[in-house]
């Protein structure tokens, strides 16, 4: 079997530039946009947007809603064979809201941000999950017992309730009226070296990848999060004086196809017995 090296290079946002992070110089390869996200079948948004929402109408929607200016995250891959060919590509991988980081977070102020995770161009650069964070005096906010209260007038009881914080979860069939009181499912995990794992497991419960952000794997034992369609959480966090309202919606669907569709065209890209051209190097 072929081994593969994937290199991963974070290029951050500070304020409103973008910076890049020097890597190994190398042509930059594309992805073939081949998935066209169908409308969800559920009900869930925050702020109106869905994942398969494109980036920019998300952008505009978050920063209308909530009058903040959100800016792209880039990161940097590299994936190279045994053989010395290399994959290299550089993509949004979030949409962030500038001049909130982690000083802000760890900070006493009131804040508010948004950040949504998007797909490469194999699937439009669409959105994959949505987190909406807010930090405000507590006579500025909803009890945490209303804010539920009106999340379910929209979308009916949640899936599980936990203190101050609620959970609706979308399986294959539609909605999981019961999180915890689901039969269990079972599934066979196939590792690298070929030995077999049977796991049991209760769709959109833990003990999963649930990472919306790409990485590449040669082989992937875990899978991503089966049976379960999407998430949409909301949690309340209260303090004597300043409480924090999270929201988050990550559609589990969307991730697999892209984390699939991606796999495929680097792998493909890399296993390719097309001739390299080359170099033009100064020797």
């Amino acid at each position: 079997m072929k081994r593969f090296l994937c290199a991963f290079v974070f290029c951050g946002v500070l304020a409103a530039a973008t910076v890049f992070y020097p890597i190994a110089a190398h042509a930059q390869d594309r992805l073939v946009e081949t998935l066209t996200p169908e409308p969800r079948p559920y009900p869930y948004a925050i702020l109106d947007i869905q994942p398969g929402a494109e980036a920019m109408e998300a952008s505009s929607m978050f920063g209308e809603r909530m009058m903040l200016i959100l800016v792209p995250e880039q990161v940097a891959l590299r994936v190279e064979n045994g053989e010395g060919r290399a994959f290299a590509l550089t993509f949004d991988q979030k949409l962030v809201t500038q001049g909130v980081g982690l000083h802000t977070r760890m900070g006493r102020d009131p804040y508010a941000e948004i950040n949504a995770t998007l797909a490469t161009e194999a699937m439009g650069g669409r959105v994959l999950q949505i987190r909406r964070t807010i930090r405000e005096p507590n006579e500025n906010l909803p009890e945490p017992a209303a804010l539920i209260a009106q999340l379910e007038e929209r979308y009916g009881p949640p899936s599980r309730r936990d203190g101050s914080s609620a959970t609706w979860a979308w399986g294959e069939n539609g909605f999981i009226p019961d999180l915890d009181g689901q039969p269990l499912h079972e599934i066979t995990t196939v590792s690298q070296f070929g030995s077999r794992k049977t796991i049991q497991y209760r769709p959109c419960s833990t003990g999963f990848s649930a990472d919306a952000e790409y990485r590449f794997r040669q082989h992937r034992e875990t899978p991503i999060m089966p049976g379960c369609t999407a998430l949409f959480t909301v949690g309340f966090n209260g303090g004597a004086q300043l409480s924090t309202v999270s929201f988050s919606l990550t559609d589990f669907d969307l991730i697999r196809q892209h984390v699939a569709e991606v796999d495929r065209q680097i792998l493909e890209a890399l296993t390719s017995e097309a001739p390299v051209a080359p170099a033009d190097m100064d020797l």
